[in-house]
């Protein structure tokens, strides 16, 4: 070339802007809703890569749904022939599964089926998540509930296999010592009922149990023994764990404090006790478990007056002064029917909550120390109903009222 002769001019470079092949689409991956700025001069398998980098998902595990017609993103799509340019203008998003858990593993050990295994150890392999149960000794059905209902309490079997716990009580019935013998009995029972794979035969806790209180050996027609109510060899039972086991009425023992007061001539007489049951008292009124509970808790008695000179009526009724950790609520079911000398049970359908509010029969003091954890309860479950309603509201399209507006607003700011 000549020395002074100028380079021809090089053709111009084509400019693509951004927004010609670039656009944002929304993807929706579980309970996840991503924003993802995709190329579309690029392929199916490029999407599938950056959604890896976003949600640790691999990309031959990552399945995109959502275009026109159904259709999906495989690894050779074009995407800017796939129509996701058109979903993002209509702000519609793809549906992305996958999930970034590994491939399944195989068992390290063989699975043994229930049909595999001996005959003798197929009965216990199929109760091995449910208690062995007891054997019935003969009309001994309200005993084993009895046990049954104790040793659902962790906190109780805990203190029995404390041997520093045991001992120091009164003794209990005829036989010296009989008290401490039931503790112990009763421990040895729920250790075994632990480890035992067959139904446990209670013989020694039965053993003790009738010679401890008589009543429960009583002899019907024909020789076998007699029926017995459950509620009292539960009473009887934990009476005297209470009294072996001092720890055991810290668990069950409900303070009450009862006012009598006298119309007539104005005194009142203060009794505070202990009871192991609440008592819900059955009558043609009672509908609610609560409604029985007012009317065991109401009470009237005879008294000696030291005004009156002679016995009056005293009036008044009971308030929980201290709940336990584990309360038992009896449903008086048995009346004696003086007419027919004899006990007769009440059939009326008695409803309770899922959840106990003790509240309104708690004295004033206890009031007072459960009203700050009460409230805060309170105010966090109007929180959350109030974000479950106006979830439900947008779901069917409406808006909030500007009330549960302001309670969600608050109930984000206190979860954050």
């Amino acid at each position: 070339p000549k020395p002074n002769a100028q380079a021809p001019p090089s053709p111009p470079c084509k400019f693509v802007p951004r927004s010609m092949t670039t656009v944002t689409i929304g993807v929706k991956w579980g309970k996840e809703s991503l924003e993802v700025e995709v190329d579309t001069a690029q392929s199916g398998l490029e999407l599938k890569t950056l959604l890896f980098s976003l949600t640790g998902v691999p990309p031959d595990r990552i399945k995109l749904m959502g275009l026109k017609g159904g259709k999906a993103i495989n690894d050779d799509t074009n995407l800017a022939e796939c129509g996701l340019a058109e979903l993002a203008s209509k702000h519609k998003k793809l549906m992305m599964m996958g999930s970034t858990a590994g491939p399944p593993v195989a068992p390290s050990k063989e699975t043994m089926f229930v049909e595999d295994l001996p005959e003798d150890e197929r009965e216990a392999a199929s109760l091995k998540n449910f208690s062995p149960g007891l054997t019935n000794l003969g009309n001994t059905c309200y005993m084993n509930s009895t046990i049954q209902c104790l040793y659902a309490v962790p906190e109780l079997r805990d203190v029995l296999n404390n041997e520093a716990a045991v001992g120091g009580g009164t003794p209990a019935g005829a036989s010296p010592g009989g008290g401490r013998a039931l503790a112990g009995a009763t421990r040895d029972l729920f250790n075994e009922l632990k480890r035992s794979k067959v139904a446990v035969t209670p013989f020694r806790f039965l053993a003790l149990l009738r010679q401890l209180f008589p009543q429960f050996a009583q002899v019907g027609t024909g020789g076998a023994y007699s029926q017995q109510d459950a509620e009292e060899c539960w009473s009887q039972v934990l009476q005297t764990l209470c009294r072996e086991v001092p720890a055991v009425d810290k668990l069950f023992g409900l303070k009450l404090e009862m006012t009598l007061r006298a119309e007539e001539t104005g005194e009142e007489r203060n009794e505070v006790r202990t009871e192991y049951n609440f008592k819900c008292n059955i009558t043609i009124n009672v509908n609610h478990l609560t409604e029985g509970f007012k009317i065991a808790l109401d009470e009237t008695r005879e008294l000696r007056s030291e005004l009156a000179g002679r016995d009056i009526a005293f009036v008044g009724s009971s308030k929980v002064a201290q709940l336990p950790p584990w309360l038992n609520v009896q449903l008086v079911r048995f009346f004696w029917k003086q007419t027919e000398q004899q006990k007769s049970k009440i059939l009326r359908a008695v409803t309770f909550p899922q959840q106990l509010d003790m509240y309104e029969f708690a004295t004033d003091a206890l009031k007072a120390a459960l009203d700050p954890a009460r409230s805060d309860k309170i105010q966090r479950k109007e929180e959350e109903d109030a974000v479950a309603l106006a979830g439900r509201n947008l779901a069917l399209g409406g808006a909030a009222t500007p009330e549960v507006a302001a309670a969600s607003a608050i109930a984000g700011e206190a979860s954050a």
